[in-house]
């Protein structure tokens, strides 16, 4: 993509894929380059699948990254986030969605649709997100946005608001039409949300120049 200003990482629920995410290349603000990125399949535990995740979250960061997850998706971009942070890499924003705060992450039980068309590998994934173990570290400097579903039954509002508690700068949460799968069922709602927000850190502006006042 030319022109990249800026960049916003994408993490795909338990079990999910991260493809559907380039759908939003040509929805999200100019100069903003989506970049998928699937959960590595195998692994033992979710602290392996972090730390195969993460030079790709560093490579990505040579221009400032915001990290977008939904469900387990969202704890895989707040680590990531943490991680990034701690190297001192620009990290303008976390989008979480459809997920409890880092603290109340708990086995969820999660059905497996009846249509699913690898039953097997879902039960594995949704087990392996209930290893999940929250250590607590500093919250995060860069704002967090939370979007959660109305008729989720897994996710309440208050669990999502508890991300208030993961970052020393600003908070958004939004309820939006839907349930659990809100990217399915609202996908125009998120986007308009992301775009807002994006819009408002001045990183990803695309009228921003990030070379303005240099010599």
């Amino acid at each position: 993509m030319a022109d990249v200003r800026s960049r916003l990482l994408c993490f795909p629920p338990a079990g999910g894929y991260a493809a559907p995410y380039r759908a939003w290349q040509g929805e999200l603000p100019a100069g903003v380059e989506v970049v998928p990125i699937d959960l590595e399949e195998g692994l033992p535990d979710v602290g392996t699948l972090l730390a195969a995740l993460l030079p790709k979250a560093i490579e990505a960061a040579d221009r400032p990254v915001a990290l977008f997850g939904h469900s387990f998706g969202a704890l895989i971009g707040y680590e990531l986030a943490q991680d990034l942070r701690d190297r001192g890499l620009p990290l303008t924003r976390l989008f979480v969605s459809g997920c409890p705060a880092p603290r109340l992450a708990r086995a969820r039980r999660l059905p497996v649709p009846a249509d699913a068309p690898d039953p097997e590998r879902l039960r594995f994934w949704f087990a392996f997100a209930d290893g999940y173990q929250y250590e607590p570290r500093k919250p995060l400097d860069c704002p967090i946005s939370a979007l959660g579903g109305l008729r989720d039954p897994l996710v309440q509002p208050a669990e999502l608001r508890a991300w208030e508690e993961r970052t020393t700068s600003g908070f958004r949460l939004r309820m939006l039409p839907g349930s659990h799968d809100l990217l399915r069922e609202s996908g125009t709602y998120v986007l308009r949300a992301i775009t807002a927000d994006l819009d408002h850190d001045p990183n990803h502006d695309p009228n921003h120049d990030p070379n303005a006042g240099e010599a």
